[in-house]
């Protein structure tokens, strides 16, 4: 973010003299029903100004979100969402792609003056969600409206957006200017603040959200169980763990939610799948009947207010570059597959994986070790993880494939990059079946709704939140809750690495990985506990330990194209961009400590 952008009058009348763009902020159809209208659109002067405007600007903060899910930055030369680097820099996954495009070296490639890794569009995602949250906090009280409970709903909401990201931004960079009003001028003097008073601060905020957010909301709205379940979020960082099985007790009690335990759903009647299947069916993350959906965003074909062309592109990032004839060869040497849309014979294997690059890639530990003795797991079956093992030889003789082994299992050993091209992954979490974009073409993705908030990882936060105050019992019963509706076997007792297995095994795709190991690192330093303290965190940290532990990559600096994976401890945070430092001129924002220009850094209250 450019910390001199503002929104003020001017902004405004200038947004609404150019209509198209003015027109796509406030008809946004971020909170829709499975057959959403347009919403209506309101005359300039009341922008803003009364519940009408402030509502659509409430629109574009939830517009803002579907930006981590859908968007993608095909501008710049790539196609990825910016989640990928929640899952690039974790124990579950690196990137897959080479390093021309991408990051493997973290010491190298990744500097306050990088331009060429996507997790900087979080820091601009971030920064305008923050101002659209301000800008309504600011113009509520000078509103027009009179009527206090819709005032404080749509403060309710603002503050909503403003700790989601800020929840974020402290668990990607650390220490950030804390900025709570609408800057409606230019204004280059901001200074940083601390992580705990950000989230001190988010906390207070949010304990009046969860009393105003309403109940029942359509499905792409904020509701209050959404608010309980970001409040419990705070909790755990603060270290408030009773308040947090508090909230996450709310949550799961007094909202009319539940767990998804029997069949549902437009495919309810086949028994050949499962409830797990049914959770991420694109129709029915959204439907009335799915109650364990909290807050949910939603991209659907030829409806305005989509923010990527092309729906999401999660299936063209998450699965193996298997299509790649040249790295996939047949024991008689020919190329063994392809993604040619245009062939007959071998193209239902195009429609079933569409063309991934490989954008992320599994750990060992993503891949093998979290199945160990999973027993009858919905979550590890057939209808949702595709074994590589069942992937075929689909080029045919006429193409350059071979006749001999058409439509037989790919054999590893005749793979010559196994890194990009050969690897099982969640297909309940990656595929999307529903594509209308790209019928008859080569499938990438498609569109589809997407799970911010889910009820199982509510469950998941209050073992977390028992596990710390050292009831273990209860916290085992919440997972095992998880694992019951997964038919996977019951545990006796659980650890915090149980838990966390739990998280990757239900979440994947869903919850922002590198930012929950990143608050369970300051956890730990904050606690005092295991060696770990603040005093000298960018050296020694939980979250680099869990890494070298579980990332086989980052622990081996293994060596794939023309450079290996690399990162050292201090990594735990991003560096914040150098042109936000620089251009801040009248300010001090303080760089993260093993970062160049930390030197410079100044105390922080």
């Amino acid at each position: 973010m450019n910390f001199g952008m503002v929104i003020n009058m001017k902004t405004i009348k200038n947004l609404v003299r150019r209509v198209p763009i003015f027109l796509l902020i406030i008809s946004l159809v971020s909170c829709v029903d499975l057959d959403p209208e347009p919403l209506s659109f309101f005359a300039p002067e009341n922008t803003f100004m009364d519940k009408e405007g402030l509502d659509a600007l409430l629109i574009t903060s939830r517009k803002q979100i579907k930006w981590e899910w859908f968007g993608d930055a095909f501008n710049a030369g790539y196609c990825e969402t910016p989640l990928v680097y929640e899952y690039a820099w974790s124990d579950l996954s690196v990137i897959g792609a080479p390093e021309v495009k991408e990051i493997h070296n973290l010491e190298t490639q990744l500097t306050p003056n990088t331009n060429m890794a996507l997790h900087l569009r979080y820091w601009d995602l971030a920064w305008n969600g923050i101002k659209y949250a301000n800008t309504v906090i600011s113009r509520v009280p000078k509103s027009s409206i009179t009527n206090e409970e819709d005032k404080n709903q749509l403060l309710a909401e603002g503050y909503f957006h403003r700790a989601y990201w800020y929840y974020l931004l402290v668990h990607q960079w650390g220490d950030v200017p804390l900025i709570l009003e609408e800057v409606a001028e230019p204004k280059l003097d901001f200074n940083t603040a601390s992580r705990m008073n950000i989230l001190q601060q988010m906390k207070s905020d949010m304990e009046f959200a969860v009393k105003w957010l309403p109940v029942n909301v359509k499905r792409g709205c904020v509701n209050r169980a959404a608010g309980e379940h970001l409040l419990a979020k705070i909790y755990l960082s603060t270290g408030d763990f009773q308040l947090a099985v508090e909230a996450t007790t709310r949550c799961i009690n007094d909202y009319g939610l539940h767990l998804m335990r029997e069949r549902f759903g437009v495919n309810a009647s086949n028994p050949n799948l499962d409830v797990f299947n049914d959770l991420f069916q694109e129709d029915n993350i959204s439907a009335t009947e799915n109650k364990e959906a909290i807050f949910v965003v939603q991209e659907r074909y030829g409806i305005e207010g989509n923010v990527a062309p092309k729906g999401s592109n999660r299936m063209r990032n998450f699965v193996p570059y298997w299509c790649n004839g040249a790295a996939v060869k047949t024991p008689d040497g020919k190329n063994g597959t392809t993604y040619d849309a245009g062939l007959y014979d071998g193209y239902e294997l195009v429609e079933e994986l569409g063309r991934g690059i490989a954008k992320i890639r599994p750990t060992n530990y993503g891949q093998y070790e979290l199945w160990n003795h999973c027993g009858d797991d919905l979550r590890h079956n057939e209808n949702n993880w595709y074994d590589i093992s069942r992937l075929t030889y689909n080029r045919p003789a006429s193409k350059g494939g071979s006749e001999t082994y058409f439509g037989k299992p790919v054999e590893r050993k005749f793979v010559s990059d196994t890194m990009r091209c050969y690897f099982s992954f969640p297909t309940v979490k990656v595929l999307i079946y529903k594509d209308d974009l790209n019928k008859g073409k080569t499938p990438t993705g498609g569109f589809t709704d997407q799970y911010v908030f889910r009820l199982a990882e509510t469950y998941l936060m209050r073992a977390e939140a028992n596990y710390w105050l050292g009831n273990i019992p209860a916290a085992t019963a919440d997972v095992n809750e998880i694992r019951k509706r997964a038919k996977a076997p019951e545990l006796f007792t659980v650890s915090l690495d149980d838990i966390l297995d739990e998280r990757a095994r239900e979440l994947y795709i869903e919850e922002h990985r590198k930012v929950e190991l990143t608050r369970i690192a300051f956890l730990k330093a904050q606690l005092g506990k295991d060696g770990y303290s603040l005093q000298n965190f960018s050296e020694k940290n939980w979250y680099y330990d869990r890494i070298m532990e579980k990332n086989n990559f980052f622990a081996s600096q293994y060596f794939y194209s023309t450079n290996a994976f690399i990162m050292k401890p201090y990594h735990v945070l991003w560096p914040v961009p150098l042109t936000a430092i620089t251009s801040n001129t009248q300010g001090r924002i303080n760089q993260n400590i093993g970062y160049f220009g930390a030197e410079d850094n100044i105390p922080v209250e």
